[in-house]
């Protein structure tokens, strides 16, 4: 029997998949990365294959699922399996350069961007900056290593005394986009095509996971009128979608959320490509679609055809 195989190495980003696809009944097995094992020398198995690994996989102590993953989906991509998200996804999820390398090609904006591979490097590319400017990891996710600094000389200060160094050693410098009100806009995709736009309150840091387990529906965030850290835009518009989908239409990425802050003087900057998107169920309950189950049943539909 076909079905649907789920790869990631969070049990707990998986739940609301679970329940969409037992909706539609329909047949999944789950492969965390952090415990399967696998015979390369034998054919995959029948079916259609998800891939949801993240980039800030580590910070759960599975520091090797990603690499794992990429020889996982060269192999089901040898033995011509459909493959939803394939390597060249994984390649963006896991490195933050290719993704502005990407939104370079595509003449989509984002913050000024500079990259350090060692703590000197970091120190010296820091005087480019004569504005606030971030410090983020390369392979990150989650808000790691974001840091803020208004001037060149608290970089090295940071970097001597309390670095968190990126997991794969790159660290990047960005420019500090200032906004009013302190919010990011996260547009979603399912099948490569725009499903809806949630704007998110930052007023309070940049960990902005859209998971249960991220935000507490008992937090009242001002920026947002219901309250919720992540709320639903209707009637969204943006002139940058199409951009969107064709970059990741080029990238073999089908499901993924796109996030950008929108400077005080208008402009969009798009700084993260997240092809391991999760959604948040408060700031569903007032639209009529859903993440998950628009997942689930593109998934399904990929099975039966």
């Amino acid at each position: 029997m076909k079905k649907i195989y789920v790869i990631h190495e969070n049990d707990e980003w998986i739940v609301p998949l679970r329940e969409s696809f037992k909706k539609i009944k329909a047949p999944f097995v789950e492969w965390h990365m952090n415990k399967e094992s696998f015979d390369y020398n034998k054919l995959p198995p029948e079916g259609i294959f998800y891939n949801r690994m993240s980039a800030s996989s580590h910070s759960r102590g599975h520091r090797y699922a990603p690499e794992n993953t990429k020889k996982l989906l060269h192999w089901l991509e040898k033995g011509k399996k459909r493959v939803i998200n394939n390597s060249r996804a994984l390649e963006l999820e896991i490195s933050k350069k290719e993704q502005y390398n990407e939104l370079k090609r595509f003449n989509i904006k984002f913050p000024e961007t500079y990259y350090a591979n060692s703590k000197n490097e970091i120190i010296e590319t820091s005087k480019n900056f004569n504005k606030p400017f971030i410090t983020k990891h390369n392979r990150g996710g989650k808000g790691l290593g974001v840091k803020y600094f208004n001037k060149p000389l608290e970089v090295e200060k940071y970097v001597t005394q309390n670095f968190e160094e990126s997991v794969d050693g790159v660290t990047l410098l960005q420019e500090y986009i200032e906004s009013e009100p302190k919010v990011i806009t996260r547009l979603e995709f399912v099948k490569g095509k725009f499903l809806y736009a949630v704007q998110v309150d930052a007023s309070k840091g940049f960990e902005l996971c859209p998971a249960d387990a991220c935000n507490i529906e008992e937090e009242f965030c001002p920026t947002n009128p219901d309250g919720n850290k992540f709320m639903i835009i209707k009637n969204y518009k943006n002139n940058e979608i199409k951009n969107y989908e064709n970059l990741l239409k080029s990238n073999g990425i089908e499901i993924a959320g796109i996030e950008y802050i929108k400077g005080v003087d208008g402009t969009h900057y798009t700084y993260d490509i997240n092809t391991n998107t999760n959604y948040n169920p408060i700031a569903e309950e007032k639209s009529k679609v859903r993440g998950m189950d628009s997942i689930a049943n593109f998934l399904y539909n990929e099975l039966t055809k």
